[in-house]
């Protein structure tokens, strides 16, 4: 098991986004951690997020660490102790959005995947599926006053999962039959599909990355918080991304916008820039960010120091993530 590492904060996208490919279709290979991720995803997703669990442990060390972003199990830390698994289990973790939610957890390679399987029961958890394939399922009503299941496993996250031994993954979400069908290659997965390829081609670093949320169709408009009058004139000056990402290091945290063109690029990073400087603030963001177009993307670049503001940010399609309602 690795060092554990309790009570990181959660960030969740709670926006469940239908909408188009990138124009492109980038080659992914499976050659970092978030390419290896999206090959269990499904290909239809629209958002995912990525969270590097071990990077981050590796880089705070042990106890309860100021950082912007964790598992969905880390904020469980505290109350999965007699659990066959918890977060400082966990390799990575990616989570899918798009017609249902699913997520994918790598655990590390010394995770007794039977002592797992025979915890889930003794908790209560039904077992069905194949040997080497089990789903567990548990029902709403059995869990306690706090959520949890067996008084270990929360039900929040974790109601409906199976095990992935021979991939050392555990799965779970709305669907996880379709889950387990992109892990053994039976349906396509974002990997297969390329559709988020000409987003992580635009992370300098993916070795290096802790953190990922990338989507096809970014939250603009205010999400909904402002009227189109409203929205029109917060975002004026800015335009409506094909696609936005946000990659955070140990070092740099970067915020791209991908526009149809490089013409529309330099336009959008104008806009952006002017809206950062007089009205960004209007929202509460405070950050020192660097703007500026190169071909079709837009990126804005920001230091270490600033991975909660620009989480935050992500989180209310605000900051350098604001933008004007699709036409």
């Amino acid at each position: 098991m690795m060092g554990p590492m309790r009570n990181l904060g959660r960030l969740a996208l709670s926006t469940a986004l239908l909408g188009a490919s990138l124009s492109g279709c980038a080659l992914l290979d499976g050659s970092s951690r978030l390419e290896e991720a999206l090959e269990y995803l499904p290909a239809d997703a629209t958002t995912v997020t990525f969270v590097d669990r071990a990077a981050i442990a590796e880089r705070v060390g042990d106890g309860d660490p100021e950082t912007a972003y964790g598992t969905e199990l880390s904020r469980w830390s505290a109350v999965m102790g007699d659990a066959a698994f918890d977060d400082s289990d966990v390799e990575w973790e990616a989570v899918a959005n798009g017609d249902g939610l699913g997520r994918v957890w790598k655990m590390s390679d010394d995770l007794d995947f039977d002592a797992v399987a025979a915890d889930l029961e003794d908790a209560g958890f039904e077992r069905s599926g194949s040997a080497d394939r089990p789903v567990f399922e548990a029902d709403l009503a059995d869990a306690d006053e706090t959520g949890l299941i067996g008084g270990r496993y929360p039900a929040a996250p974790l109601l409906t999962l199976a095990l992935v031994p021979d991939e050392e993954l555990i799965v779970s979400g709305s669907d996880v039959p379709a889950l387990l069908d992109v892990v053994t290659d039976d349906t396509d997965s974002l990997a297969d599909a390329g559709s988020f390829g000409d987003l992580v081609d635009e992370a300098e670093d993916q070795d290096g990355l802790e953190y990922a949320a990338l989507t096809l169709e970014p939250a603009c408009g205010g999400s909904g918080r402002l009227s189109p009058e409203q929205a029109a004139q917060q975002y004026g000056g800015l335009l409506h991304p094909d696609a936005m990402a946000l990659f955070v290091t140990a070092d740099e945290v970067s915020g791209v916008r991908l526009l149809p063109d490089e013409k529309e690029a330099t336009a959008d990073a104008e806009g952006l820039t002017t809206y950062l400087d007089e009205r960004a603030d209007i929202t509460g963001f405070d950050a020192d960010v660097d703007v500026e177009a190169d071909d079709r993307a837009v990126l804005a670049e920001a230091g270490p120091a600033d991975r909660r503001v620009m989480a935050q940010a992500w989180l209310q399609a605000d900051g350098p993530f604001a933008c004007t309602l699709a036409k």
